[in-house]
């Protein structure tokens, strides 16, 4: 009797310490990274946490609710990408495209933002808490309901964003909407 519980306590181990790891498959990441290209690619809910996603090309990828924290996201181009409810608490984005992009319910806290182009897209009910933001476009985005919260907007184009006042924000609405 003692055999067969300790036999099956270590097959349950090995079975859940197989798919803990990740919530995708390593064979689609590595071909992503080859090939630099994942358009319309799916990789939703999985977990990339920690990845280090440089010089590619993701448009239209669906990444709905993946773990993206303390990723390393540098010229990247993930316009008309749905990234919708994706946690990148604590992630580096440089010179990433978002343009068009399905971003709402996205969580950033603690997120280094510089030169990201939010242009035209759908940021309802994001979660931008503490986030340090340089040369930041946010022109012509969907603003309703975001916690924007400990943020320095200096250097924030809020040109044409809808949802932070009643009408859109006014041609020139560097570091607020006006």
């Amino acid at each position: 009797m003692r055999k067969t519980i300790s036999l099956f306590v270590i097959c349950i181990f090995f079975i859940c310490s197989n798919m803990i790891a990740f919530g995708f498959n390593k064979e689609d990441l590595l071909k992503l990274k080859e090939t630099k290209k994942c358009t319309g690619g799916t990789f939703s809910n999985c977990n990339l946490e920690g990845a280090s996603l440089v010089n590619l090309d993701l448009r239209e990828a669906d990444l709905t609710g993946a773990n993206l924290k303390g990723a390393i996201i540098e010229n990247t181009n993930l316009s008309q990408a749905n990234l919708a409810g994706a946690d990148l608490t604590g992630s580096n984005l440089r010179m990433v495209d978002f343009t068009g992009a399905k971003l709402n319910e996205i969580i950033m806290q603690g997120s280094n933002l510089l030169f990201v182009d939010f242009s035209g897209a759908d940021l309802e009910e994001a979660f931008l808490q503490g986030v340090k933001m340089k040369g930041v476009l946010l022109r012509q985005a969907n603003l309703t309901d975001v916690v924007l919260d400990d943020i320095d907007l200096k250097l924030v184009d809020f040109t044409g964003a809808t949802g932070v006042l009643e009408n859109a924000c006014a041609k020139g609405s560097l570091g607020q909407c006006r």
